[in-house]
């Protein structure tokens, strides 16, 4: 089932175009990477999807339904939740203050206990450091944080912006192992990633975004195995 569908979609910054005309899909259960350089429009489709910028053309479909149009703090109701690129925790609040502004705007609090006790089983250091500010965590603390915060509102299809930024190589590889068993819980996922052998080796599917349009999709698979990609984003000749 299409749980999330992007058709014709162009955003403008003033007079420059940062997205023209993309269209892809996000079926339910799956994982679905963007891939791209700097300035491909990475953010600017996760921002667009989220509420965050509106499109200057094309339409944005959720569950059926065309959210378009649809302010942002009411898609985290419908089910879309984002970590966003630099993380966008709260660094003077405690690592459960954090988690729990992420259930802001919920019709009903009924699962917030359920949700902390997934978060706190997929990221243990969270729990061991609930009282602690989140300003004075690490950078793979902080970005676990980020992602836990994003589950606290119990998303349909998770958004995450470039997760593995900044990272130590141990802390990427524990971020992406559980953005696999997030997704294996049954969440779906949208991941823009700039390290492409991690992003592509998990997705279902995948995309690659070149200034403002899809130039290339496929399955993970294929396109880490597609000499193009291998060139420009693997650093394989």
């Amino acid at each position: 089932m299409t749980l999330l569908e992007l058709k014709d979609v162009s955003v403008h910054y003033g007079r420059i175009q940062a997205l023209r005309d993309i269209s892809f899909s996000v079926e339910e259960g799956e994982i679905v990477s963007l891939i791209g350089a700097n300035g491909a429009g990475k953010t600017t489709t996760m921002r667009t999807i989220s509420g965050l910028l509106n499109p200057s053309a094309g339409s944005i479909t959720f569950d059926g339904q065309d959210i378009t149009k649809m302010k942002a703090h009411i898609r985290v109701v419908n089910g879309i939740s984002q970590a966003p690129e630099g993380r966008g925790i709260f660094p003077g609040m405690t690592v459960l203050e954090n988690l729990d502004m992420g259930t802001f705007g919920l019709k009903s609090k009924e699962g917030v206990p359920e949700s902390l006790e997934r978060v706190f089983s997929l990221f243990p250091r969270l729990e061991e450091r609930k009282k602690q500010l989140g300003g004075t965590m690490s950078g793979g603390e902080q970005q676990m944080l980020a992602i836990g915060r994003a589950l606290m509102s119990q998303p349909r299809v998770l958004l995450l912006d470039e997760p593995s930024m900044g990272l130590a190589p141990q802390f990427i590889r524990q971020i992406f192992s559980i953005i696999k068993e997030i997704n294996e819980q049954g969440t779906t996922i949208l991941l823009v990633e700039q390290n492409a052998n991690q992003a592509l080796a998990r997705a279902h599917r995948a995309f690659v975004l070149e200034t403002g349009e899809i130039t290339k999709s496929g399955t993970g698979k294929e396109l880490l195995a597609d000499p193009s990609i291998k060139e420009a984003y693997l650093g394989v000749g």
